[in-house]
């Protein structure tokens, strides 16, 4: 409500404002432009849109997957000021080949300023190696990282897209495909850590024995 309504092209490349085309994107419309819409035009062109942060370490990248609150923007932002590099903040879109997964971390990140945007200093795509389902903790518990099965990976995968709500039944079964194959190709954890930003060099340690 209050903002433009947005055309997208069937091939997913082109997306405009009928009736105000060639004006400034500004606010909500940008918010629009960069959010659903850019979301949904990648996903038409199979570039499925996690609602994750991402941060690599050494030669392994990995998604950061759970509710808004869960800590996946801390967590990232910390690994991203100790050693790791920061890949995303709240949305990593991602594409399935035959033998691999890969992040392009190239998406504007609505929550980061641009001279705060990640991308800037990584390359158009990277292997994603690994998700971890973040989960709370109680404040007294310590963090714990557990294997997923590919059945679990798979869920995640599908809960954890961003934008699912606007597909129609065709793009659906193709996201449940893509979906199907990560998940058996992806290693899967569940990572469960309160949300104490004392904890996250705890949580640090766990995830650089994965890697």
């Amino acid at each position: 409500e209050g903002g433009s309504d947005f055309h997208i092209s069937p091939d997913g490349r082109e997306i405009t404002r009928p009736g105000r085309e060639g004006e400034p994107l500004e606010g909500l419309d940008r918010e629009i432009f960069l959010g659903p819409a850019l979301v949904l035009a990648r996903s038409m062109r199979e570039t499925w849109c996690l609602h994750a942060s991402a941060a690599r370490f050494k030669d392994t990248t990995i998604a950061f997957l759970g509710e808004s609150g869960y800590g996946k923007s801390t967590l990232a932002g910390h690994l991203g000021r100790s050693g790791w590099v920061r890949v995303a903040d709240d949305i990593l879109p991602v594409t399935g080949e035959a033998d691999r997964v890969l992040a392009w971390p190239h998406f504007p990140q609505l929550k980061l300023p641009e001279e705060q945007q990640p991308a800037r200093f990584l390359p158009e795509s990277l292997p994603l190696d690994a998700i971890c389902l973040v989960a709370p903790a109680g404040a007294d518990e310590s963090p714990r990282i557990e294997a997923l099965t590919s059945t679990e990976a798979v869920t995640a995968l599908l809960s954890h897209t961003a934008g699912t709500r606007m597909f129609w039944p065709e793009l659906l079964a193709k996201h449940l495909a893509f979906c199907a194959n990560a998940g058996g190709q992806l290693k899967a954890y569940r990572l469960t850590y309160p949300h104490r930003r004392d904890a996250l060099p705890q949580v640090q340690e766990l995830l650089e024995k994965i890697c």
